[in-house]
């Protein structure tokens, strides 16, 4: 049975939806299922003033293939894994699992389990003793054997777990190693004498981009000192396209010489809820073409939601919230992370595999009126367009995958707007007027932002394989929605 906030989203939807998707027939179709820019550099280049060294394009040079594959070790090693560990359940209070409070009583079983995503060469190819190393490679942990201290370092897990790690271990020799960090990893190639090595290192500054009709091809050369000038697409799901020109040296120092604007972007999803602090993240396989990209970008925003839902959920717990707002919110943190993996699938279906979201540690306590702030613009406005984007999807959508995946996801995200909805009235009650005058005109002002975004053209393989409306159709549906959104 839907609650009353769900019925208001649905007719709401109905209404929307009923100006720009008609059957044939005239009947409504409605899905009922299931870090900031990098500012040019002055600091010059000689070398690469002086160099005659012509450009060549990264799109030839397989910019799909993973870092790993492109990993040049210094000294050698025998091999390397890209693994990922997480341990010990999630709690809901204590010793329930569920969410974030910790019990004074550790788990019998920690819940540890690694999974290896990737493996090159021969780990332990070379060791006195390879059997004994296969097997110190095979159980090796990472993690702290405690909830506090893995918490501590490395909380945040996937999986229904509390926290979790991804790094590369290597043997070399009698020797197994660990780069999890940049520092780590940086060591571990010694010199960036590869251009998938010299793409790592310059991965937050740009990207390459392949066969984009909004942004020239990246190309890049090689400099006589050994250092690669790149140049490369800057867009962090922005409203702008930047034409980075990069340069990483042999040592990894990553330089920026130029920025050139090159017109508007391709737009960003709605999808999630953004969480404060929230970065972009590298992803393998970039230059896919625009589904891919989109897709991945999309798996990103809903891995990052997850994080936002259990920060929501500990926050309003200490603010006393009701025992049934906050398990909705675990509810809908769990259904993120199922969105996460479809739309990652999705995202790899097309070529790209989307990284794991970059945010920020906690800037600390936040007041209820900053919560409510934020519930007010990724919640009452961006999860709730997001929503009805998703119902446009599951019924326009020519990839079958993509639309499946959209019919699931559109209930859910229905589900997701009306906590919102529901969020705001418990929070926003206990606002004073003033208050609650800041969070209307934070509202007002996601709604115009969101108008902005989505004026942009979309791209025609978006439209048809994800079922993503055109921008007239865009802001047809927000105009409709926009009441709705407003009077949260």
């Amino acid at each position: 049975m839907r609650r009353p906030s769900e019925e208001r989203l649905h007719r709401s939807f109905e209404t929307a939806l009923a100006r720009v998707l008609v059957s044939a027939a005239g009947a409504v179709v409605l899905t009922a299922t299931a870090c900031g820019a990098v500012d040019p550099a002055d600091a010059g280049c000689p070398a690469c003033e002086q160099s005659s060294a012509p450009y060549k394009s990264i799109c030839a040079e397989s910019p799909t293939q993973s870092f790993l594959r492109g990993l040049s070790a210094s000294p050698a090693i025998d091999g390397a894994v890209y693994r990922r560990e997480d341990a010990f359940s999630v709690r809901d209070n204590q010793g329930t699992p569920g969410s974030v409070v910790p019990s004074p009583v550790e788990d019998p079983d920690d819940l540890w389990a690694a999974v290896d995503t990737e493996t090159v060469g021969t780990p332990c190819a070379t060791a006195s003793d390879r059997a004994a190393c296969a097997a110190k490679v095979a159980g090796f942990r990472f993690l702290p054997p405690t909830r506090e201290a893995c918490t501590a370092q490395f909380g945040g897990g996937y999986r229904g777990k509390a926290c979790g790690v991804t790094y590369v271990l290597y043997t070399r020799g009698d020797e197994i190693g660990v780069a999890q960090s940049d520092g780590e990893v940086a060591a571990l190639m010694g010199t960036f004498d590869t251009l998938h090595e010299a793409l790592w290192a310059a991965r937050k500054v740009g990207r390459p981009s392949c066969g984009s009709t909004r942004s020239p091809d990246s190309t890049y050369r090689r400099l006589e000192d050994g250092s690669w000038q790149m140049k490369l697409l800057e867009d962090n799901c922005g409203l702008r396209n930047y034409e980075v020109s990069v340069l990483v040296d042999p040592s990894g120092k990553v330089t920026v010489l130029n920025k050139e604007d090159v017109g508007e972007g391709g737009g960003c999803p709605v999808a999630g809820r953004r969480p404060d602090g929230l970065c972009w993240a590298p992803r393998d396989g970039e230059g896919a073409g625009a589904v891919g990209e989109h897709l991945a970008k999309m798996a990103v925003l809903e891995a990052a939601s997850v994080v936002a839902f259990r920060q929501l959920r500990r926050e309003l717990a200490a603010f006393g919230a009701p025992r049934e707002l906050l398990d909705r919110i675990r509810e809908a943190a769990r259904d993120e992370v199922r969105h996460a993996r479809a739309t990652k699938s999705l995202a790899q279906k097309y070529g790209v595999t989307p990284g794991r979201p970059e945010i920020g540690a906690p800037s600390g306590e936040r007041s209820l009126l900053t919560i409510a702030l934020e519930n007010a613009r990724e919640g009452c406005v961006r999860e709730t367009y997001g929503a009805l984007m998703a119902h446009v999807q599951a019924a326009r959508a020519e990839d079958a995958d993509v639309r499946a995946c959209m019919r699931t996801i559109a209930e859910e995200e229905t589900r997701h707007a009306a906590l919102s909805l529901d969020i705001a009235a418990w929070v926003e009650a206990r606002l004073d007027a003033e208050g609650r005058r800041a969070v209307d005109a934070a509202r007002a002002d996601a709604v115009s932002e969101l108008a902005r975004e989505l004026s942009r053209p979309v791209d025609d393989d978006l439209i048809a394989a994800c079922g993503i409306p055109d921008h007239l159709d865009a802001l047809e549906l927000l105009t409709s929605l926009a009441p709705t959104m407003l009077a949260a």
